[in-house]
């Protein structure tokens, strides 16, 4: 089976995940919306086993939100999003944005569409660049 890594962007923490994701949901739920300060968090889920550690173990830092069961991992250098355990302990939820690869996924949602926000409907109704704008 193929693996692709990922890390933080400071690249402090760093994984390595077989690629071959069972779900992808995009979530505009308000609690996702906070966590990543976006329209909506990309998580990839995968069965816990498939994903190891390469470096930066100790750089994890797990926020567990108080009375649901929603968490999430970040980089303790950077801040940035990198995985972590369902609340069963069987699935690892993976950032998207945090491979290096592009994720084979089985099944992608979009959910919690009745929390998303207006303006985050409007993505391809404005102008687009491949870089900043002149």
């Amino acid at each position: 089976m193929q693996k692709i890594k990922g890390s933080c962007l400071c690249g402090a923490v760093s994984f390595e995940v077989v690629n071959a994701f069972d779900k992808m949901f995009l979530c505009s739920c308000d609690q996702c919306r906070q966590i990543t300060g976006s329209a909506f968090a990309s998580n990839l889920f995968i069965a816990a086993e498939r994903v190891s550690w390469l470096s930066g173990g100790a750089d994890i830092v797990t926020y567990q939100m108080r009375g649901r069961d929603i968490s999430k991992s970040f980089c303790r250098v950077c801040g940035s999003g990198v995985p972590w355990t369902s609340g069963d302990g069987s699935k690892m939820i993976v950032p998207a944005g945090s491979l290096h690869a592009e994720p084979k996924v089985a099944e992608k949602f979009r959910t919690f569409v009745s929390e998303q926000p207006s303006w985050s409907s409007c993505l391809d109704q404005v102008e687009a660049y491949q870089g900043f704008p002149p």
